[in-house]
């Protein structure tokens, strides 16, 4: 038997419009949308007790998009949409792989924010990769990408 090696994170940063998703009845006019933002690792799959395997998104934070209306409030009414919105809690999730590649896809046609980051250049035996992956997760909640 062999043993396999572990591939290199491949960290990716992926942002999700859940608009749809939230209460922004009276906000509408001044924002254009609401994004998660997520950090994954393309080389690491998980089987959620199906065949098709999913990516494993660890959230980092909340944004939102203003609209060209919503560009011209002042920066304390931009903060108060901010608190009002960004401030909430997201969740890690699983997302099918077919799902993501195709949001990767769309990025490419500037359909969507996406981020490639690729090998994080710790090798394993320094670090597990799951602290690797939290040191990611860190780094870009402090230091937003997108």
């Amino acid at each position: 038997m062999t043993e396999e090696k572990e591939l290199p994170i491949d960290g990716h940063i992926l942002a999700i419009d859940h608009t749809r998703d939230c209460l922004i009845i009276e906000d509408k006019p001044y924002i254009e949308s609401v994004e998660d933002v997520y950090l994954f690792d393309k080389n690491r799959v998980t089987h959620c007790c199906e065949l098709t395997p999913s990516y494993y998104l660890m959230f980092l934070y909340c944004r939102i998009n203003f609209s060209k209306k919503g560009e011209k409030l002042s920066d304390v009414e931009h903060e108060k949409l901010r608190d009002k919105y960004e401030l909430e809690p997201g969740e890690d999730i699983y997302v099918h792989t077919h799902s993501i590649d195709q949001l990767v896809e769309n990025a490419k046609a500037k359909r969507f924010c996406y981020r490639h980051y690729g090998d994080t250049g710790v090798p394993f035996d320094e670090t597990s990769r799951d602290e690797q992956m939290e040191a990611l997760r860190e780094h870009f909640k402090c230091d937003c990408p997108l």
